[in-house]
């Protein structure tokens, strides 16, 4: 069968409507892309998969992707699409899943290559590399285009030190490379022989413990500096999350925001900086490394920290009159109406996943969407983040 493919899926795939009203979704290609596909024959109901057997023509938007490792690595699934058309495809996307009448405005990047500040890599017979998309197979690395100068000089020096002396590196699994732009760490996973083997390399955790070095890095976000442990969470993109951030508290501020509840808080990333320019927070997030970082980043501030899981938190007994939920991947369901039920004028939405916050934002009785905007943490992936404003009736 031949399609001509049509818009982007929010899971990357490509989609186009067929003769017969379904929708077919293809892995692998790019709006714009002619095909010539086979149809999953197990497929039932309005959706159908199918596989690409030709291709016929190439979008207009096509470009040769920068990194040589785009189609082994399976990291930047994107890299074969001219940007532009890309943040076009986001934009498209996210109108669609949020039931918008035009597109989604898109962030931009200020950094199209090396943008990434945590990467992962894998250990596995003799190598080090990343692993290939749904696959154990591994693709050595020596060189990431999305990595920021600072891992890759890191990542230089672990394949200097893993080529001459590999037996240090027994028993380890994984490593994590974070920097905060300037302190960079690495974190090892596995149980290692002798730890203290990779003290030279500078900042060094293995499993848990601190080898060498300063663990911990320093993340300035609006005149506050967030302190991150070696197993606590923060986004990817420096650059983007300072732009994601600023537009959630400039919101919060445009309503007037007296007292903000801040669900699935991280170290503080989007509601700290709002405390330390003079407004009340409670901030919850799950015992762990994060809560750890979140009350000493808010010591001194006007922060209430509270650690169960958002999930078994009762916001009934605390009062506010706006909230921030960022949520994993999986969403927030069951959370956001009960946050609702105390009325607060505004809420704001922050997801990695937009299917899972409209799952969300479907229980969301007695508001409206105000606004939604998509920011391009992840250049060159089908992957963005999406922050949606609503508004009491």
């Amino acid at each position: 069968m031949d399609v001509s493919l049509q818009w982007l899926l929010p899971d990357g795939r490509a989609g186009a409507t067929l003769p017969d009203g379904r929708t077919v979704r293809i892995a692998g290609a790019l709006p714009g892309d002619e095909v010539t596909v086979e149809l999953d024959a197990t497929g039932r109901g309005r959706a159908v998969d199918a596989t690409v057997t030709t291709r016929r023509l190439d979008s207009p938007h096509r470009r040769a992707a920068p990194c040589p490792l785009t189609h082994t690595c399976g990291g930047c699934d994107l890299a074969d699409a001219d940007p532009t058309a890309r943040h076009t495809w986001l934009g498209a996307m996210l109108g669609h899943v949020y039931r918008r009448a035009e597109a989604v405005p898109i962030t931009a990047s200020p950094r199209t290559e090396g943008h990434r500040a945590r990467i992962t890599l894998h250990f596995q017979d003799g190598a080090l590399g990343y692993r290939a998309p749904r696959s154990h197979t591994l693709v050595p690395v020596t060189r990431c285009l999305v990595a920021r100068p600072e891992l890759q000089a890191a990542l230089d020096q672990l394949l200097a030190t893993f080529a001459t002396d590999p037996g240090r590196f027994a028993g380890l699994t994984d490593v994590e490379l974070r920097t905060d732009g300037d302190h960079t760490v690495y974190v090892f996973e596995g149980r290692s022989r002798d730890p203290k083997a990779l003290a030279d390399l500078g900042n060094v955790v293995v499993d848990g413990r601190t080898v060498a070095g300063d663990p911990f890095l320093s993340l300035p976000v609006d005149g506050v500096s967030l302190r991150v442990g070696p197993r606590s969470f923060y986004q990817v993109n420096l650059e983007v999350n300072l732009l994601l951030g600023a537009f959630v508290r400039d919101t919060l501020r445009a309503a007037r925001a007296e007292r903000v509840l801040d669900l699935y808080a991280g170290v503080g990333n989007l509601s700290l900086p709002l405390a330390a320019s003079g407004t009340p927070v409670v901030a919850v997030e799950s015992p762990g490394p994060g809560a750890e970082d979140l009350r000493h980043n808010a010591r001194g501030l006007p922060v209430e920290v509270k650690a169960p899981s958002a999930e078994k938190f009762d916001p009934s007994r605390t009062p506010f009159d706006a909230v921030i939920l960022d949520p994993p991947r999986a969403g927030a369901a069951g959370v956001l109406p009960r946050v609702l039920r105390n009325r607060p004028r505004i809420a704001v939405y922050v997801s990695c996943f937009a299917p899972s916050a409209a799952r969300d934002l479907a229980a969301a009785t007695g508001y409206e969407v105000d606004d939604v905007r998509g920011f391009d943490l992840f250049p060159d992936t089908h992957h963005v983040e999406s922050v949606v404003v609503l508004r009491r009736r």
